[in-house]
């Protein structure tokens, strides 16, 4: 695992192309259009089914580097978790040009339906922005 995630940062910070700048009304637009076309008509009963908001979040080199000197500082209980750690926690942000390249985008969706008897439920589901195509997916990937 977190030998992919050392991949996915040097593939995301050595990417020529990297737009740092995300759209937050497109991608939710993208997102809601995304859950009335292909999300919502798969349920059981889509008809009483209303998205409510949607919140975009971002995952950047930085953050990720931050989680793991949490995990560092944190869980390193013994000497060889902490040099292995500290290996990863080394090339990690030796490997990482430019903390800022986004890595991950993706967007919770809430919904809300009304049961027969009235009871309004409210619910989540999260969704994938792909950059390079400019289109939602299903999470993950």
């Amino acid at each position: 695992m977190k030998k992919l995630i050392f991949i996915c940062i040097i593939i995301s910070s050595c990417a020529g192309s990297n737009n740092q700048e995300i759209d937050h009304d497109h991608v939710e637009a993208l997102a809601k259009n995304f859950m009335q076309t292909t999300v919502i008509p798969k349920m059981k009963d889509p008809k009483p089914f209303e998205i409510v908001e949607g919140k975009v979040v971002i995952k950047r080199a930085a953050d990720v580097i931050k989680d793991y000197k949490f995990i560092y500082n944190h869980l390193s209980s013994n000497e060889f978790d902490s040099m292995h750690n500290k290996r990863y926690l080394d090339s990690l942000i030796a490997g990482t040009r430019n903390p800022d390249s986004v890595i991950s985008v993706t967007i919770n969706v809430a919904y809300k339906t009304k049961y027969r008897l009235g009871d309004i439920v409210t619910d989540s589901i999260k969704l994938a922005y792909d950059r390079q195509n400019d289109k939602v997916t299903y999470w993950p990937f």
